[in-house]
């Protein structure tokens, strides 16, 4: 993901990165060549703390809705957000806030179309019968929280009645089972009723057992939006 996105980090000089969750790119930001000041947004205040724990007193984190990101009128010059749109409904007002806080010049980038790769992998570990299982207990709300299942179109829509011009990029990257377990206990565990998150917990340990050496090469989709005038 950095290498195909690695031009626009060189050149920006303050960076946002909205919907950070666990930090993973925080610490690509700041440890990127260069001069930068790098801002990290989050609703959920347990990311916020994994974030903090990755990437110490190097960059501001703050906790906000991302539909009212509180910073002023072109305070960035590169915006990131990854998997953020899929999970609000209002994607062109979120796309106009963003854009509100975008320099000019400046660029945001954000993920397009969701991918299920991941849990298509995850199916074909413990089969079909125990899979919907597993949907039901730990991605069931994933409905509730994913606008749609192909988004593209809106969120380049979204782009361009915000002023920016639309370009597309794909970025492969690797997934291992530990992004996995991360990416479940810290998303989704927290909306599973307490009452169910031991049994959770259990399946996640048994998927565990056979995910351990498996890993998965994805292409995420990404959208660019420069805006140069």
């Amino acid at each position: 993901m950095i290498d195909a996105i690695a031009g626009e980090i060189a050149d920006a000089r303050d960076v946002l990165d909205v919907g950070c969750g666990n930090g993973a790119y925080l610490t690509k930001f700041v440890e990127a060549s260069g001069s930068r000041r790098v801002t990290g947004v989050d609703l959920t205040f347990e990311m916020l703390l994994s974030a903090r724990s990755r990437v110490g007193a190097r960059c501001q984190l703050v906790r906000a809705d991302v539909s009212r990101i509180p910073f002023k009128p072109e305070s960035f010059d590169f915006i990131f957000a990854s998997h953020v749109l899929q999970f609000v409904g209002d994607v062109e007002g979120v796309v106009a806030e963003f854009a509100r806080c975008l320099r000019t010049p400046g660029v945001m980038i954000a993920t397009g179309q969701r991918d299920d790769s991941v849990r298509q992998m995850l199916s074909e570990i413990v089969g079909p019968e125990r899979w919907r299982e597993y949907r039901e207990v730990i991605f069931r709300r994933a409905s509730r929280r994913e606008a749609d299942a192909r988004p593209k179109d809106r969120y380049q829509q979204a782009f361009a009645r915000s002023g920016l011009r639309v370009e597309e990029r794909a970025a492969p990257f690797a997934v291992t089972w530990a992004d996995i377990d991360e990416w479940i206990r810290i998303r989704w565990m927290p909306l599973i009723p307490e009452g169910e998150r031991e049994r959770a917990d259990a399946m996640i340990a048994e998927l565990g057992k056979a995910g351990t050496s498996r890993s998965l090469t994805q292409r995420e989709p990404l959208i660019v939006g420069p805006r140069d005038r």
